[in-house]
């Protein structure tokens, strides 16, 4: 029986995971009802690049990290 990696990660690496999961699984949910909505009410068009961006701050450290690059709207098949 081997070690489970949880066991050896400390608070502060356990805390960002719970964050970058919420932050993935939330972000991923609303960006594809965005975009699915986009094309449902005719304000997009299937296939269509968009641009995006992302930014996450801690006020605190006057820190921000900002990723950037292009999604696509979904298809007819959803």
């Amino acid at each position: 029986m081997g070690t489970d990696r949880r066991d050896e990660m400390s608070e502060d690496e356990i805390a960002m995971r719970k964050f970058l999961k919420q932050l993935g699984v939330t972000a991923h949910q609303e960006l594809e009802a965005a975009l699915k909505a986009a094309v449902a009410d005719g304000k997009m068009a299937a296939g269509a690049e968009v641009a995006v961006n992302a930014e996450v701050t801690i006020a605190a450290l006057g820190f921000t990290h900002r990723v950037e690059g292009t999604l696509l709207t979904p298809d007819d098949n959803g």
